[in-house]
């Protein structure tokens, strides 16, 4: 069982996005290809995922790295795919992640489950829909709302903003704060506000819009101004 590793503001930052969750993505190297677009997806969606090949600097240790990275990670996330249990080093970080109690996510890409992590939430799916499956399970985590929160804001395109729309019915109750970032970033002008699945414009096929989910969290109810941003409605 790993003891409590120290680790500096510094090598935090270096290794996370603030305001994410914080999600390591174990893999074997023949892997590196599809586990760097999964990790782009991931991104896209608000999570903030280390890789070790690509985030370990060339200067920096890299076995040290990857521990800093485990002591501070937030979700685990192990890719089965085929050979997963070959590598010790994929195996030594599944231990780490039990041993910190953290939430462990086992997706099937060619290797079901084994051992303790076949106690861990199983995800069966292809690399496309990986991202937003992954996210699916952890948006319940409020740093993975406030992710999702930032992501909105950078949104830059319609598809991207539908994606991150099918998100909204899984959010449970999000904080007075979040709501209200929430609402910026819609009415910050970005691509999401133009998406079907958050201006409500097409319900049958991509949900009931922003909106709804707005006046179903909050005692505060809103509505859409004349030019299309959100509102408080003062009653």
């Amino acid at each position: 069982m790993p003891g409590k590793r120290v680790v500096s503001t510094t090598a935090e930052s270096r290794i996370w996005k603030r305001g994410r969750l914080r999600v390591f993505l174990s893999h074997i190297s023949d892997a590196k290809g599809e586990v760097a677009r999964l990790k782009d997806g991931l991104d896209a969606l608000g999570a903030s995922c280390f890789i070790a090949h690509e985030n370990i600097q060339p200067t920096k240790e890299w076995q040290e790295e990857i521990e800093n990275a485990l002591a501070t990670m937030d979700a685990f996330v192990a890719i089965l795919t085929d050979g997963f249990h070959n590598s010790e080093w994929t195996d030594q970080g599944v231990g780490y992640a039990l041993a910190r109690g953290i939430p462990i996510i086992a997706v099937r890409l060619g290797q079901d489950p084994y051992g303790f992590i076949g106690r861990a939430q199983a995800l069966s799916c292809d690399w496309q829909d990986a991202p937003l499956d992954i996210v699916k399970l952890l948006i319940a985590h409020s740093a993975m709302v406030d992710g999702y929160i930032g992501a909105i804001r950078e949104c830059n395109n319609f598809d991207s903003g539908n994606a991150l729309a099918t998100l909204l019915p899984l959010i449970a109750v999000p904080s007075v704060e979040q709501i209200r970032r929430i609402v910026e970033g819609y009415n910050s002008g970005t691509q999401a506000r133009g998406a079907y699945g958050f201006n409500g414009d097409q319900p049958s096929k991509h949900g009931p819009g922003l909106l709804h989910y707005l006046n179903k969290w909050s005692a505060q109810q809103y509505r859409l101004s004349r030019d299309g941003e959100i509102e408080e409605l003062f009653l």
